[in-house]
């Protein structure tokens, strides 16, 4: 009789699940028993927050819940800052890990990797933190975390299985039941929506990362309306730059904000207005608007805030569809690109943009037009969220709202496993790489042509900026490491410094063509 760890696996399969992340421990052995004759892949990462990353960039490419599997404590405590990233970018993602054994849980005796409460621990950057004490409530817990992906807000879910109960034998499993359907938006606010849209002299369509299966009725929508579209980083390409209705991710710059602040209809999609959208605004953290605000989301507590008039709960693309059908098409297209146009050409970049502005230019022209970059935190990136080409949504993708360093490699590993065909490139800086540099190695393992791009600052460049505005004297923000190349070298890559930003193409062009993966050091002020 198969035991528990192997029914995990099981349920993996027929959730169709076809790539797990982890690092094998002595916790988690019955998961791996099942694992050694199972069809689903297993790519081992050098450190658990490289696994979490990795089910990132997945669920990043293809939509679906990037699945790691830990052990308990140390696996699950080294995975939660991404984690948490997942979390705060509305990421699906399954954690499949250990507990303690039923007779040591929340009994402070000093078990193997033990914390104090990790189902709690867990339950601070997840959607659900699910403890498994009996073998029958294990496909339970797995209906659970699949409906979340389905019907809510698709953020992370823990499931924690004890040692002991990993091994016991496992209850029968029966059919996938159908996952749980998102909620509808109820017609009554379909209509008040639709009458606020349609009566609006300067509405202005507001995208975030809850709408990146909503394109098409998001911009019906907007033409309908005669309103510009601009979008959060999350959303970035959702409506393509070089649409007429479109501002691109300039929300920060006047005079988008100034026009976001003054419309008298403001339809925002699946956003929770975030500072880090806001960062760089020239007034406070969170926009004032002086008109009506119309909001979409899937999650009813985030569309009531903000002070919302309405607020439309349901799946965004099936809501935005409901929406256009309900506006009459009165021929305002024209007013809403003429506006859009209008904000474009006022556009001005805040001071200091134009020392990355070649670099990003250069390293856009050497990327095929249909490839993903992921962006870590380090400087360029910080202009590149507002300044990179929106050409389609899930091609730029940088988890900036947690704001942590390091998740660039591992995620556009985990991106390029999901998706082999798909050129894939990471940007980071030699700060933000030392923090997850070992997975250089899991990318050779898995041969992935990926393109590393480091920008090399010899430290925390932000920081030391950061530093010197404000008066403080530079403190631990010069250290680095000595040669990337010969480090890269090491792991099995190919490594190469660019001098001249007339060289990048080439370097880049043959990262892509090649067999593993190749890191391209460009010093800070390359020209």
């Amino acid at each position: 009789m198969a035991t528990c760890g192997e029914a995990v696996v099981r349920l993996l399969e027929l959730y169709e699940v076809d790539t797990v992340f982890g690092i094998p421990g002595v916790h988690t052995l019955e998961i791996y028993r099942g694992l050694a004759g199972s069809p689903v892949r297993h790519v081992t990462p050098r450190h658990e927050q490289g696994a979490a990353f990795m089910a990132d960039g997945y669920a990043r490419v293809t939509g679906k819940p990037g699945v790691c599997v830990l052990i308990t404590g140390a696996g699950v405590t080294n995975a939660a800052t991404a984690v948490a990233s997942a979390y705060h970018d509305s990421m699906p993602m399954l954690i499949v890990s250990s507990a303690t054994s039923t007779r040591g849980l929340r009994a402070d005796r000093g078990s193997l990797h033990d914390v104090p409460d990790q189902q709690a621990l867990m339950a601070t950057i997840t959607a659900e933190s699910i403890e498994v004490l009996d073998p029958a409530d294990l496909q339970d817990a797995f209906a659970l975390a699949f409906d979340v992906f389905s019907s809510r807000r698709p953020r992370p879910v823990h499931i924690a299985i004890p040692i002991d109960v990993l091994g016991l034998p496992a209850a029968p499993l029966t059919p996938r039941r159908a996952p749980a359907a998102p909620p509808l938006a109820v017609a009554r606010s379909l209509d008040e929506a639709a009458a606020v849209l349609t009566a609006a002299r300067r509405p202005f369509v507001l995208l975030g990362g809850g709408a990146v299966g909503a394109g098409e009725p998001a911009r019906r929508v907007a033409s309908l309306v005669g309103a510009p579209v601009g979008m959060t980083l999350n959303a970035k390409g959702v409506v393509a730059d070089s649409d007429p209705l479109s501002v691109g991710t300039t929300l920060t710059l006047s005079p988008v904000w100034d026009e976001l602040g003054s419309a008298d209809v403001v339809l925002a999609v699946g956003t929770e207005f975030s500072e880090t959208d806001y960062f760089y605004a020239p007034t406070l953290e969170h926009p004032s608007f002086s008109g009506t605000l119309v909001r979409i989301d899937i999650d009813a507590t985030q569309a009531a805030r903000q002070g919302a008039a309405i607020a439309l709960v349901g799946d965004t693309a099936a809501t935005l569809t409901a929406l256009a059908s309900r506006i009459p098409d009165s021929g305002r297209e024209q007013q809403g690109a003429t506006r859009a146009s209008a904000l474009r050409a006022k556009v001005r970049w805040w001071a200091g943009c134009e020392q990355f502005t070649p670099f990003l230019d250069a390293l856009d022209a050497a990327l095929p037009a249909d490839a993903m970059l992921f962006a870590d935190s380090t400087q360029p990136a910080y202009v590149a969220h507002h300044r990179w080409p929106g050409r389609a949504p899930r091609q730029y993708i940088s988890p900036a709202g947690f704001g942590t360093l390091g998740p660039a490699l591992p995620m556009a590993i985990g991106a390029q496993i999901a998706d082999r065909s798909r050129p894939i490139a990471a940007l980071a800086g030699d700060g933000g790489l030392l923090f997850t540099i070992q997975e250089l190695a899991t990318a050779v393992d898995e041969a992935l042509p990926l393109a590393i791009v480091l920008w090399q600052n010899d430290g925390y460049g932000e920081i030391a900026d950061s530093m010197d505005r404000v008066g403080v004297p530079r403190v631990g923000v010069g250290t680095t490491a000595r040669d990337f190349l010969m480090i890269a070298r090491g792991f099995g890559c190919d490594a190469v410094r660019v001098e001249r930003l007339a060289d990048l193409a080439g370097a880049v062009a043959t990262a892509l063509a090649g067999t593993r993966p190749t890191l391209i050091e460009v010093p800070a002020g390359i020209r």
